[in-house]
């Protein structure tokens, strides 16, 4: 028992800062793709050659090694003494061994061994890795120390892994093999964080990729939507006044090319959104007879705002819709006001709730409410309610000021 409770008290407690990291995570990955997309917009100048991806690694790589070689150049910090090729060779056979083992270890003992669990095989390759390397190390002080008389046997049979000439020590076994196991732990960590990050990326592309479809989905069916409740409203006015009916027609047909060419992108200026509202308005009044009380305020401070298409489009048709009757006042009161980066449309109307239709899908507001949460996640307020008589909606939504 006394064993298990500190684990589950550390278990416990990683659990609990899961939350913590994986929000920490998220606002790092996001801060690099502002810096990545901040790079691409400012980066006036293109490549005429691609640079292959390996550069990258070599200049890293060639300033690590060269980096002695340039403090040479300060005669304070090397004695005379210091500078001959023995003390170079000390130097760089191990850093290079050590470089050459953490990339066999980074591209293929740790992505095949580790994360595949042959735990004996990595063992058993690293330990190879650590007997050539020191092999070579030998070679290499043996062709420096040696004298004429010296051979290949002298080599195998007295030089080799012993401790003559003082080229070889036990301290020079056991710190190679820390900073080769120091250099294991590196790669296996370096290698979790580069497949977390991976698959965090591909994660978020593809909840990207599921949102854009979605969106997609979802505008697709504003616009047949919108259709259907203008033709149906030409439709009744067909017996009622033929020629009205022919002027709907002609201003939807207008309506209709606006929205195929300006509805296409992700956002449309908010100037072009308001004029797509006035006419869908202007034909919906075709419909209403002369006493309709019908309001569209508009007081925009940068009518080139960038604001998602057809965002309010549900509730000026409900609006419209639902505001006129045979009983009582009909009206309808738009105001739409743009100030900073805040949108806010307000609509109150007479309230007059038709019978609900059992085979009525109302994809208007349905469709409406979804895209609010994907395009403008935590950034809108919707309110709706019935003030006596009067039916009022209000949306206000924070948008996106850089976009302009």
């Amino acid at each position: 028992m006394s064993e298990k409770q500190p684990k589950n008290v550390i278990t416990h407690f990683f659990e609990n800062q899961r939350g913590i990291f994986q929000n920490l995570q998220d606002l790092d990955l996001e801060r690099n793709e502002k810096r990545l997309r901040k790079v691409l917009e400012d980066e006036n100048v293109s490549l005429k050659y691609p640079v292959p991806p390996f550069v990258a690694n070599f200049l890293l790589w060639a300033f690590f090694l060269l980096f002695p070689i340039v403090l040479l150049l300060d005669p304070n910090y090397y004695t005379q003494s210091s500078i001959n090729p023995r003390n170079f060779v000390a130097y760089y056979t191990p850093l290079i061994m050590t470089v050459v083992i953490f990339s066999a270890n980074q591209k293929f003992l740790v992505p095949r061994c580790i994360f595949k669990k042959h735990y004996l095989a990595y063992f058993v390759y690293n330990s190879l890795l650590i007997f050539l390397a020191l092999f070579l190390r030998e070679i290499v002080f043996f062709l420096l120390d040696r004298t004429p008389g010296e051979g290949v046997g002298y080599f195998f049979s007295t030089y080799c892994f012993s401790f003559v000439k003082g080229h070889l020590s036990v301290w020079t076994i056991i710190s190679f093999i820390l900073l080769v196991a120091l250099v294991c732990v590196i790669s296996v960590f370096y290698n979790l964080i580069v497949r977390q990050v991976m698959r965090l990326f591909f994660a978020r592309e593809q909840k990207r990729s599921e949102l854009q479809y979605e969106l997609d989905f979802l505008k697709n069916q504003l616009s047949p939507h919108f259709l259907f409740n203008t033709l149906n409203n030409i439709s009744a006015l067909i017996q009622i006044d033929p020629k009205r009916a022919e002027n709907s027609m002609a201003k939807l047909s207008k309506l209709l090319r606006v929205m195929l060419y300006q509805t296409s992108d992700k956002t449309i200026a908010l100037k072009d959104e308001v004029d797509i509202l006035e006419k869908y308005a202007e034909l919906e009044k075709l419909r209403l007879d002369e006493s309709f009380d019908f309001k569209f305020e508009t007081k925009l401070e940068d009518p080139n705002i960038q604001v998602a298409p057809l965002v309010a489009m549900p509730l000026m048709e409900n609006a419209m819709k639902h505001s006129s009757s045979t009983e009582g006042n009909n009206f309808a009161h738009i105001s739409i006001v743009q100030s900073g980066n805040t949108l806010q449309f307000t609509a109150e109307n007479s309230n007059f709730p038709r019978k609900s239709n059992p085979k009525s899908s109302g994809l208007g507001l349905t469709t409406f409410k979804k895209r609010l949460e994907l395009l403008y996640p935590d950034k809108y307020e919707y309110k709706a309610e019935v003030v006596g008589d009067t039916y009022c909606t209000y949306l206000k939504l924070l948008l996106d000021s850089s976009s302009n």
